[in-house]
């Protein structure tokens, strides 16, 4: 998959990045935190899916230069992921309407939008 393709495919995934400010321009120094949580089957190992994550997904998409070995990942950090949905999360947060409404950068408070 190309970098295009697994941005398009996988919007879900969520990366904090640290930035630094120059001359009123955003500059990513390095990304912090990845955090993903990944439904797959009952038959496929929770160490596999992590590595499959990181392999196809993690280095399809981040740049290598902002990955070191400080960032921190979290690949379905509550465990196994195998029932998905609305039966499984009803997602009452608030933050994928923040994210479609405002795009990946914005300040908020912490509440339901």
């Amino acid at each position: 998959m190309n970098r295009e393709s697994v941005q398009n495919n996988f919007q879900y995934l969520q990366v904090t990045v640290e930035y630094k400010f120059d001359k009123g321009a955003c500059v990513p120094l390095r990304v912090h935190t990845i955090v993903i949580s990944a439904q797959h089957k009952a038959s496929t190992p929770l160490e596999k899916v992590r590595s499959d994550l990181i392999e196809h997904v993690i280095k399809a998409v981040v740049p290598e230069d902002l990955l070191d070995e400080e960032t921190l990942y979290y690949l379905n950090p509550c465990g196994s992921f195998i029932i998905g949905g609305p039966q499984s999360d009803a997602g009452l947060t608030g933050r994928k309407i923040i994210v479609d409404t405002y795009g990946g950068w914005g300040a908020h408070g912490g509440g339901a939008f």
